[in-house]
């Protein structure tokens, strides 16, 4: 019976991941010493600025070539590399359960990009947690490494069935809230919610300090709109059904889908945020591979 990491990915889809890496684009904070920036200060290779002397520092880190310069005393200062904590964020309200044409659920589709970034980051001896949400926090995990809370979090992500309705920006926010030590948030969601008020919510994570990247994930349909005859629309949180014709509405439908997603690339653009349209018909491992390389051009 597969388990664990194994219960999502093909052995050909895992050895494609195992190539991959994330980091953060900016200063972390850890608790290890690892291979990612910190914005604290400390003894380690890589260089940072210089300081004024004060009386009980080490004397092994004061430069004598700045002191012969200006007769002054001043104390190296290095960036500490530490290890990453990856938070995942992941929507489990009601919208995410929608498919089309056969296609896995939106949730089925960020469940295993999640849990892909996972497997990355505790592959590079990191360290990965996990929340699923909806109107409110439903399931959290700790950020931790190894192989056994990789094999919960998979396990987790494999077994959760979303339902309930969703406040995207309340829930955002009271996870930014929670999130003291900074590091690397990764967002799953379609974000059906009032723009103006994600906005806020996604700048709470940023004004923390976070690097931050959100996977929009969406299925092909809810672009596309290729529904013709008279159909019966159900909304997924509420269970209310609409009956439609798509050909009256398919422009206005159209104009507004495409304000939509312009809207979240300029919210994300403003605020600095790593964004990425993740189509649920998209092969998961693929994308990451795309967009990680991307990432270490513009640095991690």
């Amino acid at each position: 019976m597969k388990d664990g990491i194994n219960r999502l990915f093909t052995p050909l889809e895992i050895r494609r991941l195992a190539g991959l890496s994330i980091g953060s684009r900016f200063p972390i904070e850890g608790t290890m010493l690892g291979s990612h920036r910190s914005h604290l200060k400390g003894v380690s290779l890589e260089f940072s600025d210089y300081r004024a002397y004060v009386p009980g520092d080490d004397l092994r880190q004061l430069d004598w070539r700045v002191f012969a310069r200006n007769e002054r005393l001043y104390v190296r200062q290095y960036e500490q590399e530490c290890n990453l904590r990856v938070y995942l964020m992941v929507d489990a309200s009601g919208s995410m359960a929608y498919s089309y044409a056969g296609r896995p659920s939106k949730f089925a589709f960020g469940a295993k990009l999640a849990a892909a970034v996972a497997y990355i980051t505790i592959s590079q001896q990191d360290n990965a947690g996990l929340t699923l949400f909806d109107s409110a926090v439903r399931s959290q995990l700790p950020p931790r490494g190894g192989a056994e809370h990789l094999r919960i979090l998979a396990n987790r992500l494999y077994e959760y069935e979303p339902a309930k309705e969703t406040n995207i920006a309340q829930t955002l926010h009271a996870m930014a809230e929670n999130v003291r030590r900074r590091g690397l948030v990764v967002i799953v969601s379609d974000l059906f919610d009032d723009l103006e008020r994600v906005r806020p919510a996604l700048a709470h994570f940023r004004r923390r300090r976070h690097d931050v990247i959100l996977y929009h994930v969406m299925d092909k349909a809810e672009i596309d709109f290729p529904f013709t005859g008279d159909t019966a629309f159900t909304d997924l949180e509420t269970g209310e059904q609409l009956p439609i014709n798509p050909r009256e509405i398919r422009s206005a439908y159209s104009e507004q889908i495409q304000e939509f997603l312009f809207g979240c690339r300029q919210i994300c653009a403003a605020l600095d945020i790593d964004y990425v349209l993740a189509g649920s018909e998209q092969e998961v491992t693929l994308l990451l591979q795309r967009h990680l390389s991307r990432r270490r051009k513009i640095g991690r």
